[in-house]
């Protein structure tokens, strides 16, 4: 691997580790290999004990799942793999997996390579997806318009919930920052998935959604959102916000300072 481009990896680690998002070895480590988020739970258990793993595969030469993150399904007795499903590109990292009541295992994949330094506002990046994998087979993935994604979490009526965000200059000629968060609630329909409901959260750093209760609603999705701007005006040190959304999808700010 060339000098420029492990240049190139370390401005994104760096990025990113101002960013609160990570630290930089963290994430040079997950960059260079394709493996799950370090400080991440990588495991998760079906109804019937199944237990699903995020990991990158053992290999011992250089190959065509080289740098691919996997999922793992094993048998609860034996530990043996029943199933594995391997991501088709490189060099992404994968949240932890949840596992629906059919037995669908979502996560979803976010960006770990760049391509400049990330001041530079013709630096791009590849956009994050959320992955649905049942029985070792994609039932459906969907692209997200954002370079990272949060695990999912999974709502009533077969909805899955999900927050991303972009790290850009707002303007041209502006510093870089966290310039959209987004929270998705997309509804899993067996081959493909349909947006259910779409939400501007700002120019905050998310954390992933949490599903709880709520005293006037059935239900209600929480996200926190820090200000993560790099430059005046930006949003840093603003404090932190929750975001409360209802079930009928309309969202609530409440500053916490």
């Amino acid at each position: 691997m060339g000098f420029d481009l492990l240049k190139r990896k370390g401005w994104f680690a760096l990025l990113l580790g101002l960013s609160g998002l990570m630290t930089p070895r963290a994430v040079w480590a997950q960059g260079m290999m394709g493996r799950p988020v370090m400080g991440e739970e990588t495991t998760a258990i079906g109804s019937d004990g199944t237990l699903y793993v995020v990991a990158s595969p053992a290999q011992r030469q250089m190959g065509p799942e080289f740098g691919r993150v996997a999922l793992f399904a094993l048998d609860p007795a034996t530990f043996r793999v029943r199933w594995r499903y391997v991501l088709e590109e490189e060099d992404f990292i994968a949240s932890r997996p949840v596992v629906g009541a059919d037995g669908t295992v979502y996560l979803t994949v976010s960006e770990m390579m760049e391509f400049g330094s990330p001041f530079d506002p013709a630096t791009r990046v590849r956009n994050a997806r959320l992955l649905a994998v049942r029985e070792g087979a994609l039932k459906w993935g969907y692209d997200f318009d954002a370079p990272f994604a949060s695990h999912p979490a999974l709502g009533p009526e077969g909805m899955v919930f999900v927050t991303t965000s972009t790290i850009g200059p707002m303007e041209p000629s502006g510093p870089w920052t966290f310039s959209r968060s987004s929270f998705f609630a997309l509804e899993d329909r067996g081959t493909s998935a349909t947006v259910r409901a779409r939400l501007d959260l700002g120019p905050y750093a998310v954390s992933a959604p949490v599903v709880g209760p709520h005293p006037t609603s059935p239900w209600a999705v929480y996200v926190t959102g820090e200000g993560g701007g790099m430059g005046p005006g930006m949003g840093m040190g603003s404090g932190t916000v929750l975001f409360v959304i209802s079930s009928d999808f309309r969202l609530a700010r409440v500053s916490l300072r």
